[in-house]
């Protein structure tokens, strides 16, 4: 489980990561030494923590962000999108030429 401490930065969609660092799609692989998964985007070498809600379920939902943990190394961390945070929103995705 994550800290409370820990922040996240640079957030974005998997799809806008993946294609900004030309990768061609994303794997989730077993360490045997610790039981542990995590994700490398295929074709460049970038690996993610997975956040523990997304286990192995990929989809283009998910969301990228640079993780920095109160104790230990900064990464990338693949986790759900969600919007728990958000204390105001704006949807400029109307259509504006009526307006």
């Amino acid at each position: 489980m994550e800290n409370s401490k820990a922040t996240f930065e640079r957030t974005q969609s998997l799809r806008a990561f993946a294609i900004a660092q030309g990768a061609s799609g994303i794997e989730i692989i077993k360490n045997p030494h610790t039981g542990k998964n995590f994700a490398k985007l295929k074709g460049v070498d970038i690996t993610m923590r997975i956040a523990e809600k997304v286990g192995t379920d990929l989809n283009q939902d998910l969301s990228v962000s640079w993780f920095i943990p109160e104790n230990g190394d900064a990464s990338w961390m693949l986790h759900q999108t969600g919007t728990s945070n958000v204390v105001a929103d704006l949807d400029f995705s109307a259509d504006l030429s009526k307006v």
